[in-house]
C-alpha cells in the first residue's frame, strides 16, 4: 500500500472529482463531510472511507479546525521511491 499524510484547511471545499486508483482515507483529526453520489458521510477521528477507482466524490471540511488524514492506495504505480 502507498500512503501519504494529507491536510485540508478549516471550512474548505474540494469540488467533485475522481481518481484513477482506489483510495482509502483515515481521519486523524478534524471533521470532514464527503459526498459520493447522493450519499453523504460525516467523518471524524478514527473513521475510514474506502473509494473505488473512478468514484466521483466531493469533500468539505466541517468546523473551525483543519482535517488531517492518512490516505492510501494499493496502486503501486504511485510509489515515488523504490521499496527498501
Amino acid at each position: 500500500m502507498v500512503t501519504a499524510w494529507w491536510s485540508d484547511v478549516a471550512n474548505s471545499r474540494t469540488p467533485e472529482h475522481a481518481h484513477p486508483f482506489p483510495e482509502s482515507r483515515w481521519v486523524l483529526s478534524g471533521f470532514v463531510r464527503v459526498t459520493v453520489g447522493r450519499e453523504t458521510f460525516d467523518l471524524g477521528p478514527g473513521d475510514r472511507l474506502d473509494l473505488p477507482a473512478g468514484t466521483l466524490h466531493a469533500i468539505e471540511v466541517v468546523g473551525l479546525s483543519p482535517v488531517v488524514y492518512v490516505t492510501g492506495t494499493t496502486d503501486q504505480s504511485l510509489r515515488s521511491s523504490p521499496a527498501r
